[in-house]
């Protein structure tokens, strides 16, 4: 494709989801084509052999990456950025440091650091489900920050780091990648380079910080908090990263302590964003294609019953496996592929690949063989189970599987990440799953009256929370601050329970009560929310998702805890409801009524939420509306009681601001947050 002099094809881009214009391409020129965008030949690669031929199979000359005009250092040379240098001894160093950490990891079972914050993915979903994407992206930012660091404080300011750099690699990111000549103008001319010096100044010097602590607590066994150390005691002797490295920082040939910084940084920043995608997508899947829900959720009972899933469950959850193989399918979080440049001129199958070239393997295309897979834009978890598509391998305790899924990359370039990518999706998205189910957001019709929902009992319940814009970063305290303080005492109760303590529900709440619907069925099969007593519905919230939320405690005498962060915050108690609730609003609980019958359901490509991404390379789900509901009051409660006891124990730490004062990140003209769009 020739284009127009200088810009090439850039006019025939879109704006938004511009690898949809080159899967077009590729529909019409086949599996390797080459378009020249603004001056630059690139080639683009739309089936997985030909990407295997070129990038696994030459990989000598297929392995450097191109320049990105927009950073401050060249990505290729410079020690910083492992994922977007060439093939030189730098990144061979660096491979090899990453190698050892997530296999040491790895094999620790990532030190069930998933399993621990899944307790607080699921009690923010219960507490604040309108900010559904916050809470999936911190999720993985927490989990991340406590492999790299050993805490999850600096969870913020991982996402940050991730969303700024992410700004400065993407096409559609920084204008400097536009019109690479203005990097070499003075910053006082140009904004773009001026927010690329700050924004690498504020990485450089978080990475620093973080290693300075991990060090301090290396050194320091004394229980408080210091100014010096403000790391909790359990996150200093909690295994990571940077311990890795601290502890034999001399046998990694590493130039210097912060080689080492950006080391172990890169693979935190490379988490965030990527791992927290695909989640996001999980919602839309099952929201655009509920007939399959059931089959996950009757997997998550049979396997777990009452209790979360952990790592070692994987081998039994092949159905869960195979929803989170299908989403990264159907909507992969990189689907231009990270793009490899060729050293040497190369011919394939008769085409000349002239050396300098950026070379993708376009996933999109990829994933959407139709060769490879039958109904390629349908999302159906079935081809991963079912032995009449081709896409079904044995064992199902392996397969289906993630790792070393096309999405990952290719040859010398494939990204290191993938057991923690996979154990982060499977114990994330299984918890979820195994507490929640998801719909829709549709009209529904006039509640009918019914006298069995006109009251509820007064007890004494927690204060919910207001409800907060999904797509809201700012800095304000936090909604689960703002929940901690007003219901301090009861959790304070809950948290200073023995293993002999009797349930906190009172005694008429500890069962609930067998109730039949109006039509006569007695299966229970969808409870009407005040008939579960106790339990309140969110409503006005932004993304309009449906949560039975309040569970009701009984107080106990018990003596004040010596926490100074307990003890300073008021105590503050919500009156029972009292209003009848919308009957279309249900706790649903699992039956033995027959499910839904399988079939195909297709959206409307022009009222397709799943198609609303974010600008950059990351394709990033917007915030969508749709109904998320409990589906057992008892695991919510047990939810709630876990991440009491461990809020307690400070192992679920705030949030940590870097830059400013309060909550202020904006810091000055040196360091703190840059602005960031999609």
């Amino acid at each position: 494709m020739a284009g127009l002099p200088v810009i090439g094809s850039v006019h025939e881009l879109p704006e938004r989801n511009s690898w949809l214009k080159f899967h077009e391409w590729g529909q019409q020129y086949g599996s390797i084509y080459q378009v020249n965008l603004a001056g630059v030949n690139h080639v683009w690669i739309t089936r997985d052999s030909v990407a295997h031929d070129l990038l696994s199979k030459r990989s000598g000359i297929y392995s450097d990456r191109p320049f990105i005009p927009a950073l401050s250092k060249d990505n290729r040379t410079s020690e910083k950025y492992l994922p977007l240098m060439s093939k030189t001894e730098k990144w061979s160093r660096q491979r090899k440091f990453g190698k050892q950490i997530m296999d040491t990891s790895g094999k620790a079972s990532y030190y069930g650091y998933p399993e621990l914050e899944s307790i607080r993915l699921l009690f923010e979903l219960i507490t604040k489900p309108a900010e559904y994407n916050v809470a999936m992206e911190s999720f993985i930012a927490r989990v991340t920050c406590r492999l790299a660091w050993g805490t999850a404080a600096p969870s913020d300011e991982l996402k940050q780091r991730a969303r700024e750099l992410l700004v400065g690699v993407s096409p559609a990111g920084s204008f400097a990648n536009k019109l690479p000549f203005i990097m070499s103008l003075p910053e006082q001319l140009i904004k773009s380079k001026a927010w690329e010096s700050r924004r690498t100044r504020t990485e450089r010097k978080f990475f620093d910080i973080m290693q300075q602590e991990v060090a301090a607590g290396m050194r320091d066994t004394s229980p408080a908090h210091t100014p010096s150390n403000p790391l909790s005691s359990a996150s200093r002797s909690r295994p990571s990263w940077m311990r890795m490295f601290l502890e034999r920082k001399a046998s990694w040939g590493f130039a210097s302590e912060l080689e080492g910084a950006f080391a172990v940084g890169m693979h935190g920043i490379a988490g965030p964003l990527t791992i927290a995608a695909p989640m996001q997508s999980f919602c839309l899947a099952l929201c655009q294609y509920p007939q399959y829900q059931h089959i996950l959720h009757e997997e998550v009972d049979r396997v777990l019953d009452d209790r979360m899933p952990t790592f070692d469950d994987m081998a039994n959850m092949p159905v869960l496996r195979a929803f989170i193989r299908e989403t990264l399918r159907w909507r992969p979080p990189v689907p231009t592929g990270i793009p490899h440049e060729v050293i040497q001129d190369d011919m394939y199958n008769g085409f000349h690949i002239p050396a300098g070239s950026v070379i993708h393997p376009l996933e999109w295309s990829i994933s959407r063989d139709p060769k490879a897979f039958l109904e390629p834009d349908e999302w159906n978890p079935m081809r991963w189970l079912e032995p009449q598509y081709q896409t079904y391998r044995e064992p199902l305790t392996k397969f289906p599987t993630i790792t070393h899924y096309s999405q990952f990359g290719y040859g010398r370039r494939i990204c290191q990440g993938m057991g923690v990518t996979e154990a982060d999706l499977f114990v994330g998205l299984g918890s979820v799953a195994w507490l929640f189910s998801m719909d829709k957001d549709e009209p529904q019709a006039e509640p009918k009256p019914s006298t069995r929902m006109a009251t509820a009992p007064e007890v004494e319940t927690l204060a919910p929370l207001p409800a907060a814009s999904a797509s809201s970063h700012a800095r304000s305290v936090s909604s689960e601050q703002l929940f901690f303080e007003r219901n301090a005492e009861l959790l304070k109760r809950c948290s200073l329970r023995g293993p002999n303590t009797p349930n906190l529900l009172p005694p008429h709440l500890a069962e609930t009560p067998p109730t039949s619907d109006d039509e006569g069925s007695e299966s229970g099969d969808e409870l009407p929310v005040k008939a579960t007593l106790g339990l309140w519905t969110m409503h006005g919230n932004d993304s309009a998702i449906s949560v039975p939320g309040e569970f009701p405690v009984q107080p106990l005498d018990v003596p004040t805890h010596p926490s100074t962060r307990m003890a300073t915050v008021s105590q503050v108690y919500s009156p029972a409801l009292t209003q009848p609730a919308p009957s279309q609003t249900s706790l649903k609980l699992a039956t033995s009524s027959s499910p839904p019958p399988i079939k195909n359901v297709k959206s409307e490509a022009k009222d397709d939420p799943t198609m609303n991404f974010s600008t950059l390379l990351i394709a990033k789900p917007l915030p969508f509306k749709f109904n998320l509901t409990v589906r057992n009051k008892e695991r919510a409660m047990m939810v709630a009681r876990k991440w009491a006891e461990l809020r307690v124990e400070e192992e679920f730490e705030e949030a940590r601001v870097f830059w400013g004062k309060g909550m202020d990140t904006a810091g000055d003209k040196e360091f703190g947050w840059g602005e960031v769009f999609s």
